[in-house]
């Protein structure tokens, strides 16, 4: 009898501890919030559905793994430029920002724009574990690329047909300043609030811009012209506190994942359309599109990229491995 019983005791201990693991192997995941900042005001996206369309997907595919996202503001909280401190520092949670903004303290992230890949591709060369491993090495995770479906447009004031700035003056911020050489133009740095208002005394004569969404500032009521091709890439992107990443349970990283990579072709194809309508919008309200002969667009985009290129190896050499995974 009490041999049956010590093996009663061990067959019911065991199915107790196998019960018990399985219960805690099934359990749902701690709840958690990540809150978002973004480096633009909330109504004025560069790279729209990008902010919206991110915190809708967390939400709404969130809730079977406890993960769910709350926006807690834009360039009110802080500094763009700061963005990348505070996410290290787990002020915030995840950054909706850009690459130009990030050079400071990452200066790999200048070759962002110079990207031609679309980012589903990225996960296959190597593109996006080397991009990650530089976010990595400075307390960060990289996510998602974020406005793939629109490049950087020029936009004049003047009617000029043809790749040739001399004399003119452009509002620029430090990711142009490689191409006013080139274009023989004298380069402005003012902030965004002004540009209005230099427009309209003239004290510039145009400006890039990333994409076509210029109608929130008004900037098409006192500039004219869309000038030339888009070139290079817009480089908002979104990223993580390490830290933070690391904590969450596998089945909201591996959502996340998941998430992200869906969000990319999301984006990528809204964006285009997006353009397209905005485009069409402008040309109503009185914009003319200046298109260059053949020649002056390929002279154009090919001395974008290979003085984009210059300026990011002079930043840091190690893009060297980034570019003949991305320039095709």
């Amino acid at each position: 009898m009490k041999i049956k019983s010590s093996l009663f005791l061990v067959v019911l201990l065991a199915a107790l501890l196998v019960f018990g693991i399985g219960n805690h192997a099934n359990a749902a995941p701690k709840s958690e919030e990540l809150k978002i900042w973004s480096a633009w005001p909330e109504k004025m996206d560069p790279s729209k559905p990008g902010l919206q369309l991110l915190i809708t997907m967390i939400n709404e595919g969130g809730k079977s793994v406890n993960l769910s996202a709350k926006y807690i503001g834009g360039p009110e909280v802080f500094n763009p430029f700061e963005g990348g401190d505070s996410l290290r520092k787990g002020v915030v949670d995840m950054a909706y920002t850009a690459g130009a903004y990030n050079t400071g303290g990452i200066p790999e992230a200048d070759a962002l724009k110079l990207m031609k890949s679309k980012p589903w591709d990225d996960r296959k060369s190597g593109a996006f574990a080397l991009v990650n491993q530089w976010h990595q090495e400075k307390g960060l995770e990289f996510l998602a690329r974020a406005s793939t479906g629109q490049g950087f447009q020029g936009y004049l004031t003047k009617n000029i047909t043809k790749p040739d700035l001399k004399g003119l003056i452009m509002r620029v911020v430090p990711i142009y300043i490689p191409l006013i050489k080139a274009l023989g133009a004298t380069g402005v740095n003012t902030a965004g609030g002004e540009v209005y208002t230099a427009l309209e005394r003239g004290t510039v004569h145009g400006f890039w811009w990333g994409g076509r969404e210029i109608r929130p500032w008004g900037w098409h009521e006192v500039c004219k012209y869309i000038w030339g091709p888009p070139f290079w890439t817009v480089d908002v992107y979104i990223m993580m506190n390490k830290k933070k990443w690391d904590a969450l349970d596998p089945t909201q990283r591996d959502f996340l994942t998941r998430t992200m990579m869906e969000y990319e072709r999301k984006t990528h194809d809204a964006q285009i359309k997006e353009q397209e309508e905005i485009t069409k919008d402008l040309l109503t309200r009185g914009m003319k599109e200046i298109k260059f002969s053949p020649e002056d667009e390929k002279w154009y985009i090919n001395m974008a990229y290979t003085e984009g290129w210059k300026a990011a190896l002079e930043k840091s050499q190690r893009v060297k491995e980034l570019q003949p995974l991305v320039s095709k």
